[in-house]
């Protein structure tokens, strides 16, 4: 008796995750493509972070150098050294812009995932009350 009940009661588990896999319609390839989507922005983001390290570094790194050229009372090199400043700075400033963008649109992308979840999970509860 116990072994036909744990039976039945595998086979009801198995028909129920078959019959989620067979169900592929147009809110799961909704929810799929979303975090699609998602991942695709937390890979931008991540490089955003990256680039706007790299460029702050530079930018410690055209300041020393200025304070060095400074140092010898070199006026040309301070010159070209507060225009290199000046367009490090600049980059620097589009980077931050650029990560703050993709930041927004990951933070868009990940509340029409979970939107269309629960459109997913709500349609799925529909169809099992019309099923039973």
């Amino acid at each position: 008796m116990h072994r036909m009940l744990l039976g039945i009661a595998a086979g009801l588990l198995l028909a129920s995750t078959g019959a989620r896999a067979d169900d592929s319609d147009a809110a799961d390839q909704k929810v799929a493509a979303d975090r699609t989507k998602v991942q695709s922005d937390i890979k931008a983001v991540d490089a955003d972070k990256s680039k706007v390290k790299q460029a702050r570094e530079q930018v410690v790194d055209d300041r020393q150098q200025l304070a060095k050229d400074r140092a010898a009372h070199d006026a040309t090199a301070v010159a070209a050294d507060k225009a290199t400043l000046a367009a490090d700075r600049t980059a620097l400033k589009n980077d931050i812009e650029q990560e703050r963008a993709d930041k927004k649109q990951r933070r868009e992308d990940r509340r029409e995932l979970s939107k269309d979840r629960r459109a997913d999970r709500r349609e799925d509860r529909m169809d099992r009350r019309h099923h039973n």
